[in-house]
């Protein structure tokens, strides 16, 4: 009765050993396969995520499109407001024309003072 219950309880330890032995090589042959899917996974999210915010961009872009068409399609409105815009945009570059100018002249006026500075000493 005890040779039956020693040789019961080594095949149940082999059978442990042999299962966990298993186990380990099962983890080791699928753990890099199951990595490699989760990248992939990964990647293809990122992919999705990126695809999905050019089509964000795309449709504000189309929609930003259809108001400047729609805008345009209205020649009186349009023809008002694009001589107010040029004559706005001109205003402002004439200003900054000028300021430029400026800017150029006092560089040029320091100079001279300076020049004329140096001479004296």
């Amino acid at each position: 009765m005890e040779t039956i219950g020693i040789v019961v309880s080594e095949i149940l330890g082999f059978l442990a050993i042999a299962w966990l032995l298993g186990f380990f090589v099962a983890w080791a042959i699928f753990r890099p396969i199951q990595l490699g899917y989760k990248k992939e996974l990964e990647e293809s999210e990122e992919s999705i995520d990126y695809l999905k915010s050019i089509n964000r961009n795309q449709e504000k872009e189309i929609t930003r499109l259809t108001i400047e068409l729609q805008e345009l399609s209205n020649r009186q409105h349009n023809t008002k407001e694009f001589l107010e815009t040029q004559k706005r945009n001109h205003k402002k570059y004439k200003q900054h024309k000028i300021r430029k100018e400026l800017t150029k002249s006092k560089d040029s006026i320091l100079q001279m003072i300076e020049a004329t500075l140096e001479k004296i000493n």
